[in-house]
């Protein structure tokens, strides 16, 4: 999994479909703080970052990409609104491909079987994935835990020497 930090400004978010656990937009726009535009398509997010995910939203928004697909874990919007979640179906998956892989192989080696590679396999597979994945989950959240103080800078400086009003 890769992680992704993007400040800006939601311009354009596709109505989203939902089923109560997961949010999944076909397009969202973000026009990035150097003016620059970034599209993402078929994003995946949990239901209280996609409330903040409306046209207008303007803060550091968090991604990632998995293997199967793409999404937002967690936002800082200006107003002051946080919110991190980041899936951990892939993370859970992983966990028990590996341990059915060591079942498997356990049996297969006390049964005098021989050896079941497709357990081997899967096992290794498991194990890999798992660590990455979970690896990813900890650097996102420290990543998330690390930008707290992030927020007040979203708000716009004053260029003209002006002291904003309370």
């Amino acid at each position: 999994m890769g992680l992704e930090v993007i400040d800006g400004t939601v311009e354009a978010a596709t109505p989203p479909k939902s089923n109560g656990k997961r949010v999944i937009y076909k397009n969202i726009t973000f026009r990035l703080a150097d003016g620059t535009e970034r599209r993402f398509g078929n994003l995946v997010v949990a239901p209280s970052v996609a409330e903040m995910l409306q046209p207008g939203s303007a803060g550091r928004f968090y991604g990632y990409s998995a293997i199967d697909h793409k999404g937002m874990f967690a936002a800082r919007t200006q107003n002051g609104r946080s919110d991190f979640i980041i899936p951990s179906g892939n993370e859970r998956n992983m966990k028990m491909m590996m341990i059915v892989g060591a079942l498997a192989f356990a049996v297969t080696l006390f049964a005098r079987n021989g050896i079941m590679f497709l357990a081997v396999i899967v096992g290794i597979a498991g194990a890999i994935g798992y660590v990455r994945y979970r690896k990813t989950r900890l650097e996102a959240r420290a990543r998330y835990d690390a930008d707290a103080s992030h927020a007040p800078s979203f708000a716009p400086a004053a260029t003209d020497g002006a002291i904003p009003l309370p």
